[in-house]
């Protein structure tokens, strides 16, 4: 599949309290007022690259593309939402359930089609009770391992019929799937590290592929490296015991993405991207991070920190 052949170019909005004019925000050497539009084409690699920046304030449903919302949290939450679907991959710790709940209501959310609990340490599913009691989730999806957790107690108290994953599934969504891949399908069995047991999540609409690594570690990978794991946008953790550059290489993102609140990023793994010049992003300094497609290959939009970013 033809990968996306523009660069992705990521702006910051700073806002200082003690301004009182508006800032002007350099685009390639270029400034404008930050309550107009910026159009400005340049050549990279004979193709050219039009930014269009208008300013962004709260939430907004883009229900005619595939929206993927990766939030600023200690966590980890992230909505996918297309028309009148919509899915929450991990619910975050339990402190964080105000803050997805907000961003699913400003969404015009008012029940998920499913949540995909990828792993049962607390980061991914601290906020399920919550979410579950106001959200009334259709599905929800998990890897079926009990946990000692007061959360994972709750959760299941309130919600028994889950979907347990034992091998590799897709879940058909209207115009995008979701396909879960796991690594403890080839007869093995559970793994004694629970990362290894985590769901990856893949998301697919037209041309445009999501995967969502959660705490998958090296052997992990090792084990659904075949399993069509190429993407263009893919979602990390900070652990130095993941992201191979042999298993980067299969996926051959066009970007990469960290949530989480995060110290430093491991830099045997920041060097791999640097290397492959696959731009980082990380929601602990640029806050929500928003990418809207429209399933083709020419087009993905960026929202951080305020501004829309379009390519």
């Amino acid at each position: 599949m033809l990968k996306i052949l523009p660069l992705m170019i990521i702006g910051l909005f700073l806002l200082s309290a003690c301004e009182t004019q508006k800032q002007n925000i350099p685009v390639n050497g270029a400034t404008t007022e930050s309550t107009e539009p910026v159009n400005n084409t340049n050549s990279t690699n004979e193709t050219k690259v039009t930014i269009i920046l208008k300013p962004i304030t709260v939430f907004t449903p883009r229900k005619e593309n595939l929206t993927m919302y990766v939030l600023d949290i200690e966590g980890n939450a992230v909505i996918f939402q297309n028309r009148n679907k919509a899915i929450l991959v991990d619910s975050g710790l339990e402190n964080d359930s105000s803050k997805v709940l907000k961003a699913i209501r400003d969404l015009g959310i008012e029940q998920l089609d499913y949540i995909f609990a990828t792993n049962i340490q607390p980061k991914n599913i601290g906020g399920m009770p919550y979410l579950i009691l106001r959200t009334d989730p259709k599905n929800i999806v998990e890897n079926g391992i009990p946990s000692s957790y007061n959360a994972y107690k709750e959760y299941k108290e309130l919600y028994n019929e889950t979907i347990m994953i034992k091998n590799d599934q897709t879940f058909n969504l209207g115009d995008f799937a979701v396909r879960v891949l796991v690594g403890y399908d080839d007869g093995t069995g559970f793994s004694t590290n629970l990362d290894d047991n985590s769901l990856v999540i893949k998301v697919t609409y037209g041309n445009v592929n999501f995967l969502l690594m959660s705490d998958c570690s090296l052997d992990c990978e090792e084990k659904i490296k075949n399993d069509g794991v190429s993407a263009e946008v893919i979602k990390i953790s900070n652990s130095c015991d993941a992201t191979s550059l042999t298993f980067l290489q299969r996926v051959n993102p066009t970007l990469a993405i960290v949530s989480g609140k995060h110290d430093d990023f491991c830099p045997n793994v920041i060097n791999r991207f640097n290397n492959l010049d696959i731009p980082v992003f990380m929601t602990t300094n640029k806050g929500d991070i928003f990418i809207t497609t429209d399933g083709l290959d020419s087009k993905i939009d960026w929202n951080v920190e305020g501004w829309e970013w379009q390519y």
